[in-house]
């Protein structure tokens, strides 16, 4: 049997080693653990832990410096709503909103509003902070595409 080499610049052991060789005896054996354990996960868990991974895309959206890349938060609900198979349409009406302004938030045309986030983190169990900060991001970076930040201020020059 051949073996494989795959690189992992953290390692799956945590010694920092980058090859993991999949071929390995404990590797097959660690694989097939989690391969049973997955399949024995009840579909509410498994959908959970993909919502779960998508409020950590979130989270990471907010947490880096990529000043090029705006995501409107309403993406994230769009991708929510993939993941749960619940359509746009059945959504809006369920949270009491306008079909055309709800598309238009999914779109990034309109901005997700504090109602639509306690709505959206009741039933997803997202934090509405979370999409009011995404919100807020995007409001700074689209100023700064327009408006670039002047040196002149700054509390050196204040404190004169």
């Amino acid at each position: 049997m051949k073996q494989v080499n795959e690189i992992n610049e953290g390692g799956v052991n945590g010694l920092g080693e980058s090859l993991v060789n999949t071929n390995s005896e404990s590797f097959i054996v660690l694989k097939e653990a989690i391969r049973k354990h997955s399949a024995s996960r009840s579909d509410a868990d498994k959908l959970n832990d993909k919502i779960t991974s998508l409020r950590f895309q979130m989270e990471s959206y907010l947490s880096t410096e990529n000043f090029s890349e705006i995501i409107p938060a309403g993406s994230f609900i769009e991708k929510l709503l993939k993941l749960t198979g619940i359509s746009k349409k059945r959504f809006s009406a369920y949270i009491g909103y306008d079909y055309s302004n709800f598309i238009a938030t999914l779109k990034g045309r309109r901005k997700v509003n504090p109602d639509l986030a306690i709505k959206t983190g009741k039933i997803f169990g997202i934090s509405p902070s979370i999409w009011l900060h995404i919100e807020t991001k995007n409001e700074i970076l689209s100023y700064l595409k327009t408006s670039p930040p002047s040196d002149k201020y700054n509390l050196g020059e204040l404190l004169k």
